[in-house]
């Protein structure tokens, strides 16, 4: 049944893309209408900054000619489109279908109520992983009628190396949600949530809300309701590696609620963290240590967790750009393609089998350190790119689950807000990315004429506002592709 909904999924997904476009399309692409491309995008650039270093690359996916190519096989920083890689590698990999579990173990009996020896969590990376995913797990204890837990907790999280940031980080990015750590045992993409509440009356303490509830954090409030002027700060002491949360600044009185997610320092602490105080809650004594410890043989499994299919992971990947979820599949592919620790080096060892092996990409000319593009180590070309779009349509196992991951211009994902003209609104299907100085997208679009082609526009070297480069040059010359090209 779960296989049924997804096949209709995308199938229902793929339609408003392919709707309208002209099957069997045999018209000549010709000298006069690649010269009008090319004169088009060189002054779209130049409208924006004649100086920007950018190589583009566009091919039809019906003939499989290059269409226009301005420097195609020089390497740039991807950012995010790093995730296109990730994404195909992973359904490619793992599987459409592979779940993360988490599971719980004892090696000891239980009589009476009473665990009679330890418990173990053991975490297999699972990006998604929540407290209500931790309170499913306590529950199915309860059912094996556990009422005390005489033992510690052991925290196995050997599936992965446990270096928590990827080689190529910005270090003074702070501790912001999309830059959380990863870890084979997280909760919650590594962060808690504060809420910032106005007092009543001015000049008070703003009201601060921590969820989950835990004491894993502190939060030292010295915000301050006012009825002037908001000037809210909410971070955490990340140069120092506490989980000390400071909130300082103002808070209109009339203010809606602020949120924050806020990552914290070793997250498989806190997971474990949150797990005992519910074990407290649902009745279960436990007065042991939490500690880290690789799980050993002939242990009792007592309770599971299965996180959703890895195809639904690669939508939310794509759609919201999320680094933690990407980097957590790149230490997976790692992991499983050597049978060792998930690591950056071991993953990137995967990844580049992947593309030397399955698109024929020679990793000798790449640099590929993450999986996310939050490095600024990662190398690649628009040439590169659009190898692995191409090999996607035309030989990749999991295709139609790639295409439908991608955002939709004018629809949904980091591409809801761009593009939205009726002419070209839906006809887009790419991933965005942006680093300081750098801006890509690569993808599929089809254009009026019903041709189906892919394209690559990376830019770096800018010291302007990437949104300007993106909605003035990108989204400009898709715009002119679309409505130019005559197939």
């Amino acid at each position: 049944m779960a296989s049924c909904c997804r096949n209709i999924f995308i199938l229902l997904s793929l339609i408003l893309f392919s709707a309208g476009a002209e099957a069997g399309s045999k018209s000549h692409f010709d000298r006069k209408q690649a010269l009008s491309i090319q004169r088009g995008m060189e002054q779209i650039v130049a409208a924006v900054d004649p100086n920007v270093h950018i190589g583009i690359e566009v091919v039809s996916l019906t003939t499989g000619k290059t269409i226009y190519a301005h420097n195609a096989g020089h390497l740039f920083m991807p950012a995010s489109t790093m995730k296109l890689i990730t994404g195909a590698a992973a359904l490619e990999i793992l599987g459409s279908n592979y779940r993360f579990l988490t599971k719980i173990y004892a090696d000891g009996p239980i009589e009476k109520g009473t665990l009679k020896g330890n418990l173990w969590i053991k975490g297999s990376g699972d990006p998604e992983l929540s407290t209500a995913s931790l309170e499913d797990l306590v529950f199915q204890l309860k059912l094996k009628g556990i009422q005390r837990i005489h033992g510690n907790i052991y925290i196995d999280r050997s599936d992965f190396d446990g270096v928590a940031q990827g080689p190529g980080w910005t270090w003074d990015d702070g501790a912001v949600d999309w830059n959380s750590p990863l870890d084979a045992l997280t909760i919650n993409h590594s962060c808690v949530n504060v809420c910032i509440k106005p007092n009543a009356c001015c000049d008070l303490p703003a009201e601060v809300h921590v969820q989950p509830k835990t004491s894993y954090v502190t939060v030292e409030n010295h915000a301050l309701t006012t009825d002037i002027s908001e000037n809210l700060q909410v971070e955490r002491r990340w140069r120092t590696k506490e989980n000390i949360i400071d909130v300082s600044g103002s808070i209109v009185k009339e203010q809606e609620v602020q949120k924050f997610m806020i990552p914290v320092e070793l997250p498989h602490l806190y997971a474990a963290s949150v797990f005992r105080d519910l074990l407290d809650q649902n009745g279960i004594k436990f007065k042991g240590a939490i500690e880290e410890k690789t799980i050993g043989s002939n242990l009792a499994e007592l309770a599971s967790h299965a996180s959703r299919p890895l195809f639904e992971m690669v939508v939310e990947m794509m759609k919201e750009s999320d680094n933690l979820i990407a980097d957590t599949l790149f230490k997976k592919m790692g992991q499983r393609t050597f049978e060792a620790p998930g690591s950056w080096e071991n993953g990137s060892e995967a990844v580049n089998s992947f593309l030397k092996d399955k698109v024929g990409i020679d990793p000798s000319n790449t640099v590929i350190v993450d999986g996310s593009g939050l490095s600024r180590y990662n190398l690649l070309s628009p040439h590169q790119i659009i190898a692995l779009l191409m090999w996607v349509d035309r030989q990749g196992t999991s295709a139609a689950e790639f295409m439908v991951s991608l955002p939709i211009s004018g629809v949904d994902g980091t591409l809801k807000n761009r593009m939205t003209d009726p002419a070209i609104k839906g006809k887009v299907r790419a991933k965005t990315g942006s680093l300081m100085g750098v801006s890509t997208i690569a993808g599929y679009a089809t254009t009026e004429k019903g041709e189906t082609i892919a394209f690559s526009i990376m830019m770096s070297g800018f010291t302007g506002k990437s949104r300007e480069y993106k909605l003035k040059i990108e989204d400009q010359i898709l715009d002119l592709l679309i409505k130019k090209i005559q197939y």
